[in-house]
């Protein structure tokens, strides 16, 4: 084979595992877009959320007994839940990855009263790695936890990232439907 071959098949066989390893892959989930079907496994707290409802806002946050950021997140997410529960937010604590599903119950159980929002495992029936974790996290590219999805009234996704980082403006405004969703998917 010659030196011309041989670059062009090694820029095909690097295009091409670029392209299996998601390098290449555009988000398919971001601010702005509809928010995807819940598609939870047992619930472990809390009474079970089936879908998104129209006028309610939801933070959705991914995370698992083994990551301790998320174990320090988690008050602060309770907190954030206590504060704006009464003003149609609902929090959805959806474990991810976990090595263990049996180590969950315990851990929520432990948890107490720094844990007292709804509590979801993931779906792996259909999906070994989660149907929650592929439809959310895999499409909007998130690679770490923990990470939270904020759902607005009108069940579109208004923001995504580490749920210690937003900003209560941005809640407040979500909540009193005031909270512009384009605009944000523009920045």
């Amino acid at each position: 084979m010659n030196t011309k071959c041989k670059l062009i098949a090694a820029g095909l066989m690097l295009a091409l595992g670029a392209a299996a390893s998601g390098v290449a892959a555009e988000s398919t989930l971001k601010v702005g877009d509809p928010a995807p079907k819940l598609q939870t496994g047992k619930w472990i707290q809390g009474e079970p959320v089936t879908g998104i409802e129209k006028g309610k806002a939801y933070i959705v946050e991914f995370w698992a007994t083994w990551c301790g950021p998320c174990r320090e997140s988690i008050p602060h997410l309770n907190e954030t839940y206590g504060k704006y529960k009464d003003k149609g937010l609902v929090v959805i604590g959806q474990d991810c990855w976990e090595q263990n599903d049996a180590l969950v119950a315990p851990f929520v159980t432990k948890m107490g009263d720094k844990m007292t929002y709804r509590v979801a495992l993931d779906d792996k029936k259909s999906d070994k790695k989660g149907a929650m974790a592929t439809t959310w996290m895999a499409a909007a590219r998130q690679n770490g936890i923990p990470s939270a999805f904020l759902v607005d009234t009108h069940g579109k996704i208004a923001w995504i990232g580490h749920p210690m980082a937003m900003e209560e403006k941005v809640l407040d405004d979500v909540l009193a439907d005031k909270f512009d969703t384009e605009k944000a998917a523009k920045t």
